[in-house]
């Protein structure tokens, strides 16, 4: 019975045992599979936030490209420099186009001195300053507003602090400013010359009379005959400017009459012709106009001639000539002044009709300007031809009535 009753208790402690074991087996198998869910579920978080991670880190450079696209486009210079270390850290091409950096990568001894002090300078506050690079015609006007660009924890601990400087470049805005300070300064030129010039015509008609009335007294003798002549020659000189001067700034509109060219023409000729005398010069009218009629001033004429006639004289030496011929021609009538002087290089011929354009310094440069202006005002033209060293033609054309 007891070796019986020992064998029954061992095989019940076995059977214990093995229960015991499946249980233990079940749970860790259990557990096991516990464990590769979980895994299995960590892994899925882990891919979906490493696709997150990449996502955001492909946005990230997306976002940076753009930037930087932004940045290249930008129609200002944009720079970023650490005021310690001087090392760039941000340079658009605008920058250097308007500080003409040609380096890459461009260094701090590549920057303008003005731009190494406005880093230097720079404190918490943003400020701006005007700067001129380069001297004579290319030079460039910038202005550049730079302040210090707020640390972070990180960037506490370096010995400078990040400056960023905005350059716009402002050549045309200061070009326009000095030139409308020129052109109010040509206004009130003008202004003051119209006024002198009103007062200086009405005694000098005064004289222009007188030296007349002496002109025509037979008891002069040879040499005081000569002394009026070049008395007359130097009114009507000084009347040429004058008159350019009131129908440039004061134009106003024509009085236009019906009228006979050819005497109209003899008149201007014979008011020229004491200028002509004076120089040395022969001056020979040609006309076969008959009775042809335009619409015109007469002084308007009279002063047209005298101007072709001073601009001829200017560059005719003493024994030349000047020709006016005067003819009808396809319902035009046609006056050609020509002259046999040093005659206009092909570059200048381009500028001659330009207000304050001349060749020589003794024209202000207004005559044929003011001739061309007439001319328009007559419904008529002005043309010119030269040949350098052989003389000069100018053809004025004038529709017939």
């Amino acid at each position: 019975m007891n070796a019986r009753s020992d064998g029954l208790a061992s095989e019940n402690q076995l059977t214990d045992a093995f229960v015991a074991f499946i249980s233990a087996a079940n749970r860790l198998e259990h557990s096991h599979w516990q464990l590769h869910d979980e895994v299995a579920q960590l892994r899925k978080q882990l891919e979906e936030r490493n696709r997150a991670l990449a996502s955001s880190v492909a946005e990230n450079e997306r976002t940076r490209l753009v930037l930087r696209q932004i940045l290249d486009a930008l129609p200002c210079g944009v720079l970023v420099v650490d005021s310690g270390s001087h090392e760039i850290g941000l340079m658009n091409p605008e920058t250097k186009r308007l500080l003409t950096i040609a380096a890459n990568p461009p260094g701090w001894p590549d920057l303008p001195s003005c731009i190494r002090q406005s880093v230097e300078s720079a404190g918490e506050e943003s400020d701006e300053q005007e700067f001129r690079l380069g001297e004579g015609a290319g030079a460039r006007w910038l202005t550049i507003r730079y302040g210090a660009i707020p640390q972070t924890p990180t960037d506490a601990t370096n010995a400078g602090r990040r400056v960023i400087l905005i350059l716009r470049d402002v050549t045309a805005h200061k070009t326009a400013e000095q030139q409308r300070e020129s052109s109010r300064n040509m206004v009130a030129l003008a202004e003051m010359a119209t006024v002198l010039a009103h007062e200086i015509r009405n005694p000098l008609a005064s004289l222009e009379l007188l030296s007349g009335l002496l002109a025509s007294d037979r008891g002069l003798s040879n040499e005081s005959q000569q002394y009026v002549q070049h008395l007359q020659a130097g009114m009507r000189s000084l009347a040429a400017t004058v008159n350019n001067v009131l129908r440039l700034h004061s134009p106003g509109l024509p009085h236009l009459v019906p009228t006979k060219l050819g005497p109209a023409l003899k008149s201007a000729v014979d008011f020229i012709r004491p200028l002509a005398l004076q120089s040395a010069v022969m001056l020979t009218l040609e006309e076969a106009l008959a009775e042809t009629e335009i619409m015109a001033d007469t002084s308007g004429l009279q002063q047209v001639m005298l101007n072709l006639a001073c601009n001829a004289l200017r560059h005719t030496p003493a024994g030349g000539e000047i020709t006016i011929l005067g003819m009808a021609e396809k319902g035009m009538a046609i006056v050609e002044v020509t002259d046999t002087g040093s005659g206009i290089s092909r570059d200048k011929l381009a500028h001659i009709f330009e207000a304050g354009f001349s060749t020589t310094r003794q024209s202000a440069g207004l005559g044929l300007t003011v001739c061309q202006r007439i001319m328009e005002q007559h419904q008529g033209t002005i043309s010119v031809s030269s040949v350098p060293g052989e003389g000069t033609r100018f053809r004025l054309e004038f529709p017939i009535i």
